[in-house]
């Protein structure tokens, strides 16, 4: 939260009632707000902040020149190869909380360890030790 902040956005948890099952959160680029999902676990939440920072950082420009271009995607998607935001705000988080230089002398330490150490998800972890 507070790197996002220095950023120049709020991070803002909300109910997002039913849409709560199906959406983490998304980035409000006019107002400058991040929006998490209150409901779910911190490492997951710290993983959403961290995506929807990486569009802030990465991709605001072009979403305030083309606001439709930007949709809050489901749950659990996996980005396809024709979703570069996507997937650049992926590597974004993962490189934010997981840097490359801290995690290489101990990637052997097992994922279910390094996510506790981290503190994100164990199945994040396990995407982040196939790409370094």
């Amino acid at each position: 939260m507070e790197i996002a902040e220095t950023q120049g956005v709020d991070v803002v948890f909300a109910d997002f009632g039913e849409a709560g099952e199906r959406v983490a959160g998304f980035c409000d680029f006019e107002s400058g707000k991040l929006y998490v999902n209150a409901n779910d676990p911190v490492a997951r939440q710290t993983f959403t902040i961290a995506h929807e920072l990486g569009h802030w950082v990465l991709h605001r420009r072009f979403f305030e020149e083309n606001p439709d271009e930007y949709s809050i995607l489901p749950r659990f998607q996996k980005p396809s190869a024709k979703n570069p935001f996507e997937q650049e705000a992926n590597h974004f988080a993962a490189n934010l909380l997981v840097p490359k230089r801290l995690l290489a002398p101990v990637k052997d330490a097992g994922a279910t360890v390094l996510a506790k150490v981290f503190g994100v998800s164990r199945e994040m972890m396990e995407n982040r030790l196939k790409n370094v």
